[in-house]
C-alpha cells in the first residue's frame, strides 16, 4: 500500500511538472499570410502597464502588434523595420518613433517589453531599454481597440483605424510565446491563419533517450524521465 501511494504521489507531481512546462509551450505560429491575425481582449495601457512577450523570426518586416482609439488620434505600432523592431505611438496627436539598433531577424528567441507610463513609453529588447516620449496637452492615451497581433483584419474600416497604412503593412512571420499583459495572460478573442501550438519548436532540438521537449525561458528544456532514476 505504501509504494502503491508513493507512486501515485510521484506520478501527480511529475503530471502537475508536466501540466505547468506544458502551458509555457503554448503559443501563436504566422505563417506570413495575408489578412492573418490573431485578437487579444484590450490592453489597458492608456497610462501605466507593461506588455511583454518572446518571438524568433527570420524575416525583416512585419507587423508585431497594433492597437488605437478607434481612427482619432491615438495608437501604438510595433512593427519589424529593415530587421529592427519599430515602435510608433501618438498620444492626443504628439506622435514618435523608436527604434532597436539590434537586429532580431537571426532566427533566435529575444524577449521583448513595451512599458507605458502616460506620456512616456519604454521599448525593451533583450534587456536594453530605448524610451520615446511625447508632450501633448492630454495625459493618457485612449485605447478603444482590443489588440491586434501578426496583422490587422482587412474587414475593418480604414476609417476606424488610426494609424494610415496600416491593413498594407506586411503580415508577421514567425513565432509568439508567452504574451501577457502585466503578470496576467490576456484573453484571445479569435484569431485567423495563425497555429495556436508550438510543437514544431521542439522538433528543431529533440531530446535524448525518447524525452519529451519543453520551451522554458526561450531555451529548449528536455524533460528526460526514466524509472530507474526515482527511488522507490
Amino acid at each position: 500500500m505504501g509504494f502503491t501511494l508513493h507512486s501515485v504521489c510521484f506520478t501527480l507531481k511529475v503530471s502537475l511538472l508536466l501540466g505547468s512546462l506544458l502551458g509555457l509551450c503554448l503559443g501563436l505560429e504566422f505563417m506570413g499570410l495575408p489578412n492573418q491575425w490573431a485578437r487579444y481582449l484590450r490592453w489597458d495601457a492608456s497610462t501605466r502597464s507593461d506588455l511583454s512577450f518572446q518571438f524568433k523570426t527570420n524575416v525583416s518586416a512585419g507587423l508585431l502588434l497594433y492597437f488605437d482609439d478607434g481612427g482619432v488620434c491615438d495608437f501604438l505600432c510595433l512593427s519589424l523595420v529593415d530587421g529592427r523592431i519599430q515602435l510608433r505611438f501618438s498620444v492626443d496627436c504628439a506622435e514618435t518613433t523608436v527604434v532597436t539598433e539590434k537586429q532580431v531577424n537571426d532566427s533566435n528567441w529575444h524577449f521583448l517589453m513595451v512599458s507605458r507610463d502616460r506620456l512616456r513609453t519604454v521599448l525593451v529588447l533583450d534587456g536594453e531599454a530605448k524610451p520615446g516620449e511625447v508632450r501633448p496637452q492630454r495625459q493618457n492615451m485612449n485605447i478603444v481597440s482590443d489588440l491586434f497581433v501578426g496583422g490587422v483584419p482587412s474587414d475593418i474600416r480604414p476609417a476606424a483605424l488610426t494609424l494610415d497604412g496600416i491593413l498594407s503593412e506586411p503580415p508577421f512571420q514567425g513565432f509568439i510565446l508567452d504574451l501577457k499583459y502585466g503578470n496576467s495572460e490576456p484573453q484571445l478573442l479569435g484569431n485567423q491563419g495563425v497555429h495556436l501550438d508550438m510543437e514544431g519548436l521542439c522538433i528543431e532540438n529533440p531530446c535524448e533517450n525518447g524525452g519529451t521537449c519543453f520551451l522554458l525561458d526561450g531555451d529548449t528544456l528536455p524533460f528526460d524521465w526514466t524509472p530507474a532514476a526515482v527511488d522507490p
